[in-house]
């Protein structure tokens, strides 16, 4: 039976920090939010009365005035009662915030990247190994965090949309069904998959973020203020994001996970209406993806977190196991050359998460059994 969790401990003081900090002090845990010194800025409003407000511009049933139990720049005063860790912060940070973690950990901790996005939790896994602390704590993700949010200003947050479902899993996988017994009591909307390498193939970044920016660089640049979903993803755009999609759908066959279509997983997650086309699906997403703003510069996320880290993932792994990823080779070099760095050289390479060299079918018994 899964210990009850009571102390939650979030790292990062973003947009989603906000909201899981939130959420989950109004539904009854007692929650520390922490950011790395370097980001204190992010929390200073909110350092010493430790209040967040929710907005309920759109989900009023995520609304009120949340009292988180302590906010915090040391870590080890975050990490020194938390039942669960939940690190919230984008994919290319996700080495730093590991290794800040490696001398902090104790015997029976457990993380939960919320999300993991593409590759976080094997991320994780490979930096904690090395340490020599891995058997220590007890590793899971969620594909993408449980909310579409933004801040408005900075002590008060909105909740566009609760997922209503998550896909899940631990690493090794093996933990699989214990990690979901405890993380389910946090958050019931999450699904359990086969393994971490499943819930990184399904993350919706890679098929809606780098491409688009791509697309538009000229007119981000120019213009200098730009809506993705409304003006971005036209119904041109939106064929090359569901040509991504396809070649996604094609690395997940190779490892004998079901294909999870762009458009039943938009539906799935809570984001789109059923359409016809790609576009159409877009379009229904009122009060989320068509009233969410930017990038307005090529330092945005859409392209800086998911083209090295979403698209090279995927299309290092598809090249590893005979996978061709044309367009997504594509788009990634693209990206490298709009932003003047080898995306290949310094985005998520293979032999940053343990896979490098590794066939499907010693993949697939890695996920399931860890590191030996």
């Amino acid at each position: 039976m899964a210990k009850t969790i009571k102390k939650v401990t979030v790292m990062g003081g973003g947009n989603g920090g906000f909201a899981v900090s939130a959420d989950l002090t109004l539904r009854g845990f007692e929650v520390t939010l922490y950011e790395s010194p370097a980001f204190a800025a992010s929390i200073a409003k909110i350092k010493d009365d430790h209040t967040i407000h929710l907005d309920d511009t759109f989900c009023p049933e995520h609304s009120g005035t949340a009292v988180l139990a302590n906010v915090t720049t040391d870590l080890d005063e975050a990490l020194a009662e938390a039942d669960i860790i939940l690190p919230v912060s984008p994919a290319y940070s996700q080495e730093a915030v590991a290794k800040s973690l490696v001398p902090h950990l104790k015997e029976g901790m457990v993380i939960c990247l919320t999300p993991g996005s593409c590759g976080g939790g094997l991320v994780y896994a490979k930096i904690f190994h090395d340490a020599g602390v891995l058997d220590k704590v007890k590793i899971c993700e969620m594909s993408t965090l449980p909310y579409a949010t933004r801040k408005v200003n900075d002590n008060t947050v909105r909740i566009l949309l609760e997922v209503p479902k998550i896909y899940f899993a631990a690493f090794p996988a093996k933990y699989n069904q214990e990690m979901f017994d405890l993380v389910s009591q946090l958050y019931p909307a999450i699904v359990l998959f086969k393994d971490v390498l499943e819930t990184a193939l399904n993350n919706g970044n890679i098929d809606s973020h780098p491409t688009p920016v791509v697309l538009n660089a000229g007119k981000i640049e120019y213009y200098k203020k730009h809506w993705h979903y409304k003006e971005g993803i036209t119904p041109s755009v939106a064929k090359v994001n569901y040509a991504v999609n396809k070649e996604r759908q094609e690395i997940c066959k190779a490892f004998g996970y079901e294909p999870i279509d762009i458009m039943q997983r938009l539906v799935e997650t809570g984001y789109c209406k059923p359409a016809d086309t790609l576009y159409d699906m877009y379009r229904t997403s009122e009060g989320i993806f068509m009233d969410i703003s930017g990038p307005d510069d090529l330092s945005g996320r859409y392209l800086t977190e998911d083209a090295p880290c979403s698209l090279v993932f995927c299309a290092n792994l598809a090249k590893q196991v005979g996978v061709p990823t044309p367009l997504m080779d594509s788009v990634a070099n693209l990206a490298s050359a709009l932003r003047s760095e080898n995306y290949w050289e310094t985005g998520r390479t293979l032999d940053k998460v343990g896979l490098d060299g590794k066939s499907v079918e010693e993949i697939k018994e890695f996920l399931q059994e860890g590191y030996k």
